[in-house]
């Protein structure tokens, strides 16, 4: 984890000239979010073994002595929902995967060279200022907006890298200043660090909008909203789902989660938005607000400087031709 000495030397001037990824640049976050998610592991993983070693003592056996099944089948759900930590979910090795049986999943992925989004992520030029180049790889969760009701057991399975999952919430690293995009009665989630074949299990319990992102993909645009909504019980309108533009999210992470497609209601009425179906704008409007108003003041001032000498020029002409007028006799 950073000390307050590196984030003060390394985070001043959090971003670099396109404002897109930090001037210390992604080796950084990779750093942090290693730091962050193993440390998320060791609690995660020692919390769930303890969790089972409980489980397996307490209902090993039945009450009339005979052993329960494993967690396989139809069953799975009830006994993942006595595992699950509300902050560490419930990571699961490649070898237990395939007996666990879960109706919603998310895959966790990523992809080399072009992917279904041109120009994503992105990331300013080192050859033209003010101009944008392709990261020549896509990280993301696919389905990237999924809607469930509460008490919904989601596993997130990855298919290739290593990734985790955790939560928007100030506490996954106050170095970065992320804000809280989570439900404000749920606690900050994370996954530890998984790898393919391997996936990891949380119970969605309250209602609202969660936004979750990979750690060391952080500011590449790999996160993604999960809508947890009761059609009995909830309305859409409340300010549980009400989602705002962020300024301190990374540019490419509030492209995802700025796209039309992820809007509460148009996830809910989807039911899972897919990866290549996103429309994400483009990098040119992914600039950080002090750019836009340095450019508009920049525009202004040259418009202005421009009339002013027009005027002079104007002014000037009309004094050579008062003075090159013939007199009368």
């Amino acid at each position: 984890m950073a000390t307050d000495n590196d984030g003060d030397a390394e985070t001043d001037g959090s971003t670099d000239e396109g404002g897109l990824i930090p001037a210390s640049s992604r080796r950084r976050l990779l750093k942090i979010g290693g730091a962050g998610a193993v440390a998320a592991a060791f609690g995660g993983a020692g919390m769930a073994a303890a969790q089972q070693e409980d489980d397996d003592e307490d209902d090993g056996e039945g009450d009339d002595g005979e052993e329960d099944d494993g967690a396989t089948g139809g069953g799975s759900e009830s006994v993942l929902d006595d595992l699950v930590d509300p902050t560490f979910g419930y990571p699961l090795a490649a070898d237990e995967s395939d007996g666990v049986s879960v109706e919603r999943v998310v895959d966790v992925t990523e992809t080399d060279g072009e992917g279904a989004h041109a120009d994503f992520p992105s990331e300013p030029s080192g050859e033209a200022p003010g101009a944008f180049e392709e990261v020549p790889a896509e990280f993301y969760f696919d389905p990237v907006g999924l809607a469930v009701e509460p008490g919904t057991l989601v596993q997130f399975r990855v298919l290739e890298g290593l990734h985790t999952v955790t939560a928007f919430t100030e506490l996954a690293e106050p170095a970065l200043g992320l804000p809280r995009r989570v439900p404000e009665d749920s606690p900050p989630f994370t996954s530890p660090p998984l790898t393919p074949d391997q996936s990891w299990v949380y119970q969605f319990e309250e209602s609202g909008v969660y936004d979750y992102f990979c750690f060391p993909h952080l500011g590449l645009g790999m996160v993604a909203r999960i809508v947890v909504y009761d059609p009995e019980d909830d309305d859409l309108a409340d300010d549980a789902f009400a989602v705002e533009a962020d300024d301190s999210l990374f540019p490419n992470d509030r492209r995802v989660l700025a796209s039309e497609e992820l809007v509460p209601e148009n996830v809910v009425d989807a039911g899972e938005v897919a990866w290549a179906d996103l429309t994400i704008e483009g990098a040119e409007e992914s600039g950080t607000p002090d750019e836009a108003e340095a450019e508009t003041e920049t525009g202004e001032a040259e418009t202005e400087e421009a009339e002013t000498e027009t005027g002079e020029a104007e002014t000037e002409t009309d004094e050579s031709e008062t003075e090159t007028e013939p007199e009368e006799s």
